[in-house]
């Protein structure tokens, strides 16, 4: 693949129309913009920073109507770069005003020890009762308490298309699908139930009737993508989100477990698993409840059956449950978890983050669903809970 420099100076060059100017320039969002080189843009700097080199082509095509000429370097290609301040109109795709940072390669196999430290100190996570093996089915309020929903800015009267979870005090796991080429994710809910009720209430023994607190929302420091994503693709298809404050555990909003140690990773080849969410993707939401479903670990090569034979690898989780909507009862980017022993003790860890799986699969009931691993993603979480 074209670096990114490379391509974006392909698609200046041909570009036919150029908007003259000695250093000021009218943009084609009729704002006011300077005649710059486009690496000095910070509008372009922060698509790269965005995207790395998978910029969609929409966007491409909008860079390319920022060219203008300058009149004292005609080598370089130049773009009518936005002002900073200048109001801009919605014609084009504006970069997210939350700060998405595509995070270096380096070795991607290396445990961090800051990050695992930070990840041993959660000794409350995953603290909750064992749920009842049963799938498909509405869960009780606060049965699953680190399952987070993210809100994007979208004008829809329920702006969530993906789910995530707690992992620490500040820090979300959620899939890359759900931030690079979508809406700006501008907050993180957490303690949610019931989509249409304020108030989250069951009834114990028929007539005791039993409320958890409200939900919370959080706002979003930065979001760390993992290096090796690409768009479109099921590889890789992982996010850290950094809240903007600490979250204090409540009955209804606690971490879940990662499997950080050896009795954790020790899992048997049929595996059966939870996914929780509201039974939408990063395109639509079904549920207003939390709604829970059991899941079975499959072969790879069962996967491979149904997906892209060289993208289903041992970065995967490869699952499928019964009935039509198994894997689909889940958020994109939700978690994929069970009561595991964890330390000297039994937790709920969590395995896999809902991906592209979730929304592929219900096409047929055979189909199971592909699943980022947290066992394989473990490294790199570590080396990105800065």
């Amino acid at each position: 693949m074209l670096s990114t420099a490379i391509g974006l100076g392909l698609l200046l060059c041909i570009l036919p129309q150029l908007v003259i100017s000695q250093s000021s320039c009218v943009t084609q969002a009729q704002g006011a913009g300077q005649c710059i080189r486009y690496q000095e843009c910070p509008f372009v700097q922060k698509i790269i920073e965005l995207y790395g080199r998978d910029i969609p082509r929409k966007i491409h095509n909008q860079i390319s109507q920022l060219q203008c000429r300058s009149t004292t370097n005609t080598r370089d290609f130049h773009l009518c770069c936005p002002n900073e301040a200048a109001p801009q109109s919605s014609s084009y795709n504006q970069p997210s005003q939350t700060k998405v940072i595509r995070s270096q390669g380096g070795n991607l196999n290396r445990y961090d020890r800051q990050g695992l430290q930070l990840l041993n100190s959660v000794t409350n996570c995953g603290n909750k009762g064992n749920p009842k093996v049963s799938g498909g089915k509405t869960a009780k309020p606060g049965d699953f308490p680190w399952v987070a929903l993210l809100k994007y800015q979208i004008n829809d009267p329920r702006p969530f298309r993906c789910g995530g979870s707690l992992i620490s005090e500040r820090h979300i796991l959620t899939a890359a699908h759900c931030i690079i080429n979508q809406p700006e994710v501008t907050a993180v809910r957490l303690g949610e139930h019931d989509l249409d009720s304020e108030e989250d209430c069951h009834y114990l023994g028929g007539t005791n009737r039993v409320c958890i607190p409200p939900y919370e929302e959080y706002g979003i420091e930065h979001i760390r993508v993992h290096p090796n994503y690409v768009h479109g693709k099921i590889s890789h298809d992982v996010a850290i989100i950094k809240l903007d404050r600490v979250v204090k555990e409540k009955s209804h909003i606690k971490p879940v477990c990662l499997p950080i140690d050896q009795k954790s990773q020790a899992l048997d080849f049929d595996q059966s698993f939870f996914v929780a969410g509201w039974g939408g993707t990063e395109k639509e939401t079904i549920a207003t409840k939390l709604q829970q479903a059991l899941i079975t670990r499959k072969s790879l090569d069962e996967c491979r059956q149904y997906y892209n034979k060289g993208e289903v690898t041992d970065n995967h989780i490869c699952a499928t449950g019964t009935g039509i909507k198994h894997t689909c009862q889940g958020d994109s980017g939700g978690p994929v978890f069970f009561k595991h022993r964890f330390k000297n003790t039994y937790r709920v860890v969590q395995y896999g983050v809902v991906s592209y799986g979730g929304r592929l699969c219900g096409q047929n009931q055979n189909q199971p669903g592909v699943f980022a691993s947290v066992i394989d993603m473990l490294p790199w979480i570590t080396q990105n809970l800065q």
